[in-house]
Parts: structure tokens; C-alpha cells; sequence
């Protein structure tokens, strides 16, 4: 093993701001808490950032110091205490191995709002640097809905996100990062970087980058990292469930050395977007018109066509929803579908009446619709049969976060209605049903199905699409409503396509751009 030492922190969270619940301490735990070497227990050889972090630094012989990853389901504004607390976790570590570190690798998401702040990434970063110095490399791994401010650019020696959305790249990420950083560390290369910030906020669906305008442009961002001089060209179309100045489309652009490089491909690819901004805006169905639709579908499909898959985007917990949205699950007991599942419903009220009652027990309920009046009303009066009752616990196999835990706490198999209505995954905990294990892990083949509902913007899609007969994207209420036009902001930069009113000559304001 080389001398080399890389200090490593993993703290993560997108923030939607307009979620009244705070996202305190106990909601990290409930997701991902680990501490020093537990870190590489738990995350080695898995399809996470950090996973990707450890593979390089093996093959490098760099020696690695753990210091938290800690991550929890994207929520309200977390309280100053339990920021402190991971930032602090990470500081304490450099502290620590302040003479002896050769660089420092954060694991961030870029979307992270604090109480009293506007930003948790940038501040972190620039308290590394005040104990680092200038001579320590820090390079900072990051979700693509990162809002990233100037700060960050200014205080990292380089920024890597992720390329794919569903996010199916997160160890590649990772492993990106963490050679730029040994690149640095040993003198290879140079990073600088330049971003820039077209004024177009583009729809959740329409953000996903295996078809449409994303993946063209990711092509094309691609096309340009084939240039000697440009290391990573990043594409963060934003987190639009964040009342912040930051919040936006933004291009930083690293170049090994070469500032103009990185500012001219930066300005170029932001162009690109700004000329393009009309399709980043599309129709998509209701609840009930999408509810219809399947089912009009369903009666078509053949035993090996695999399921219609809907989801359920207003009310995703990946970006803050509430998960117990009830429209979509309102429409399909309504319209009476059959042999249809919905993943999930967060009510620890109606798990704990199911656990009292018992598996094989018949239930009366009122379900969802608790957290605000956001998500729909409750739906009150629903007979029910508990099927399965698990420990909610599994992990993730699919393309996703591949060996990631998952803890939903109690989990139930309530199945509505007659014997072949709507299943329903009731847990306690909120997550985003990304990865096809949980149907499994509660007795469920989802493949069977002949309509599955999903509370998901676009991450379903690397597991689910595969067996999908069909997708349908739902246009729902809540708090993750895929249009930007639904929220009412005060604080972001405007104009902003399409908020704003804006001639094919409003873009580029070049002042608003900035180099590291």
C-alpha cells in the first residue's frame, strides 16, 4: 500500500423546502447512519458513490479514512442541530488526519437546504478548506438535481455528478471522482472549472436521460469529455422543489488546466439547452384519465407482456412527498382494477391496525392523506384482508443502488377490497419504491401484475421498465408536482423558463457565470 490518505464523508439529502417535517437525525437513521469502519462493512462492493470511492482506492493502494455516510429520504429542511452533527463527524476527521491527508473525497448531493441557510453543501466544503489549506485536493462526488451554488465551485477543486437519471451510475460516479482525485493528488492534472446557469427548469419525466431532449444533451456532454483538455462536463437540470437562489439548471465544466476550455464548452452546452427549453415541457395525464388508460390497456395484455406501470410523480418521497398521496390509489379502487398493486402508502396508523388484526384478518380502515392537504383527502372506509406483515426490511437488487439496505419498519400487504383488487405496500417508514424487492419481499411478483403504481418521478425505470408492458408517467398532486409552474417561489433567480415570459434573446446573460 502506497502512503498515500484520502479522508472520505458521505452526507447527503434533497431538500424540498415546501415539506412542513423536518428531516432530523432519527429520518438519517431510518435510511443510512454509519460511522468509520462500519462504512466500508456496509457500502463496500455496492452500486453507491462511496461503493465506487473504495473499488479505485484498492486499485490505487490509497489508504481510505471513514469518517459518516448518513443519508435520509429526501424531506423538509433539516434542523442546524443535525447538520451540525454530520458536518461535524466529517471536520472532526480532518482534524484529526489534518498533516497527514493527500486529499479529501465528499460524497454530497448538492440539494441540501439547512434551517436558517440556503445551502449545506457549499459551507461544508469551505470549512474543509479552511483546515485543509490550499495544497489538499478536494473533490466532491453529487446527485445531477444538485442546485449548485457559486460557493461550491469556488471552494472545490472539482465537481462530479452523476450522468444517468435514473441514477444507475452512482458507483461510476464514485469511482470518476476518486480518479480526478489521485489524478490531483499526484500532480497529473490541474482541475479548474467554469459554470454556467441557463434559465430553464425542466419537468421531472422529462428530466430522464435514457430518451428524450436529457439524453441528448448528456450525449453531447459526452461528445465534449472527449477533448484532451476537458476532464467532466456536469449537467444538473436542478431540484425545483427548492425555494432557493440556486435552484436551476446549472453546467460547471472541469478542465484540467484550462479555464477558457471549460468556459466555452460550459456556455456552448448551456446554449444548446436554452435553444431546446420548449421540450423540456410536456402533457401528461391526471390521475384518473392515467387510471383509465390502464385499464383500458390491461385488457389487452398477454400473460408474457408484463405489467402497465404507473407512476405516481406528485407524490414521490425521492423528492419530499409526502407518500400518502391517495388520488391515484382513490382512482383505481373507483374504477374497480384488478390485479393491480400500489407501492406505498406511509401510514403507521393503519400498519398498526393491520399488526393488531393480524395476518388473514379483515380490516376497516382510513387510509393516507394525513401528513397535509396537499396529497388528497383521506380514503375512508376501506375493507381490506392483511395478507403479509414484514419487518420492511431488504435490499436493493435491481440496477439502483444494487446491495443498498433498505428499512421501510413494519410493512403490510393489505389487499383491497375483493379478493383480486388493489394490493397495497402500507409501511411506516417513507420510501421511494425504486427497486422491484420490495413487491418480492412481501410476497408480491410485480411481473404478475397487470398494473403497478409507483410513488417515482423517473428512478423506477431502471428496474421496472425492463418488465414493463407500457410506462405512464401520472401528472398527481403534491409536493413533488412535476410542473415548476404548480409552486410558488420567492426566492430563486427569475426569469425561468417556463415561470416567465422569455424571448429567444433573454439568454445568455453571461454575468451570471462564474470560474474556480
Amino acid at each position: 500500500m502506497s502512503d498515500e490518505l484520502v479522508l472520505v464523508g458521505d452526507f447527503s439529502h434533497e431538500t424540498n423546502t415546501f415539506a412542513t417535517t423536518p428531516t432530523n437525525r432519527p429520518k438519517f437513521q431510518e435510511r443510512r447512519e454509519y460511522f468509520g469502519e462500519q462504512v466500508d462493512r456496509k457500502l463496500r462492493e455496492t452500486n453507491t458513490a462511496v461503493g465506487g470511492v473504495i473499488d479505485i482506492a484498492e486499485d490505487e493502494q490509497i489508504e481510505l479514512v471513514h469518517t459518516v455516510a448518513a443519508s435520509a429520504t429526501p424531506g423538509g429542511i433539516i434542523p442546524q442541530e443535525t447538520y451540525d452533527f454530520y458536518c461535524n463527524q466529517i471536520l472532526a476527521g480532518i482534524k484529526k488526519h489534518r498533516d497527514a491527508l493527500d486529499g479529501v473525497l465528499l460524497c454530497l448531493h448538492g440539494a441540501m437546504v439547512p434551517e436558517g441557510m440556503e445551502d449545506g453543501e457549499g459551507p461544508l466544503v469551505e470549512k474543509v478548506r479552511e483546515i485543509v489549506g490550499d495544497g489538499v485536493p478536494i473533490v466532491v462526488t453529487l446527485d445531477l438535481h444538485g442546485n449548485i451554488t457559486d460557493q461550491l465551485v469556488e471552494e472545490a477543486d472539482a465537481l462530479v455528478a452523476y450522468e444517468s437519471y435514473p441514477h444507475i451510475d452512482m458507483g461510476d460516479t464514485g469511482r470518476r471522482g476518486m480518479r480526478i482525485l489521485t489524478e490531483t493528488m499526484r500532480g497529473e492534472t490541474d482541475p479548474t472549472m467554469h459554470i454556467e446557469r441557463p434559465p430553464v427548469l425542466a419537468m421531472g419525466p422529462l428530466q430522464n436521460t435514457l430518451e428524450g431532449p436529457m439524453a441528448e444533451v448528456m450525449a453531447k456532454a459526452r461528445e465534449y469529455e472527449e477533448r484532451d483538455e476537458i476532464q467532466k462536463v456536469n449537467v444538473f437540470p436542478g431540484f425545483h422543489q427548492a425555494d432557493i437562489p440556486s435552484m436551476g439548471f446549472s453546467i460547471p465544466v472541469v478542465a484540467d488546466g484550462d479555464p477558457d476550455a471549460a468556459k466555452a464548452v460550459a456556455r456552448e452546452l448551456a446554449e444548446y439547452i436554452w435553444a431546446r427549453r420548449e421540450e423540456f415541457v410536456g402533457d401528461f395525464p391526471t390521475p384518473s384519465e392515467a387510471v383509465a388508460e390502464a385499464q383500458r390497456a390491461a385488457t389487452a395484455l398477454d400473460a408474457e407482456d408484463g405489467p402497465i406501470v404507473m407512476a405516481d410523480v406528485g407524490d414521490n418521497p425521492g423528492g419530499g412527498g409526502a407518500a400518502d398521496g391517495t388520488t391515484v390509489l382513490r382512482e383505481m379502487i373507483d374504477q374497480e382494477l384488478t390485479n393491480a398493486g400500489f407501492a406505498i402508502m406511509h401510514d403507521p396508523g393503519v400498519v398498526a391496525e393491520c399488526a393488531n388484526a393480524g395476518v388473514g384478518e379483515r380490516v376497516t380502515v382510513t387510509m393516507g392523506g394525513k401528513t397535509d392537504d396537499l396529497h388528497g383527502e383521506p380514503i375512508e372506509d376501506i375493507d381490506g384482508y392483511v395478507k403479509v406483515i414484514t419487518d420492511g426490511e431488504f435490499v436493493n437488487t435491481g440496477p439502483m443502488g444494487t446491495g443498498s439496505e433498505n428499512h421501510l419498519g413494519t410493512a403490510v400487504h393489505l389487499k383491497c377490497g375483493h379478493e383480486d383488487g388493489v394490493s397495497v405496500i402500507v409501511t411506516d417508514n417513507r420510501l421511494q419504491p425504486l427497486d422491484a424487492e420490495i413487491w418480492r419481499h412481501i410476497g408480491i411478483q410485480p411481473e404478475r401484475l397487470d398494473v403497478l403504481v409507483v410513488k417515482s418521478t423517473n428512478h423506477y425505470r431502471a428496474d421496472y421498465e425492463s418488465m414493463a408492458s407500457r410506462v405512464i408517467p401520472i401528472n398527481s398532486i403534491g409536493l413533488v408536482a412535476m410542473d415548476p409552474r404548480k409552486f410558488d417561489f420567492s426566492h430563486i433567480q427569475r426569469p425561468q423558463f417556463p415561470l416567465d415570459d422569455m424571448d429567444d434573446d433573454a439568454y445568455p446573460p453571461w454575468e451570471r457565470s462564474i470560474e474556480h
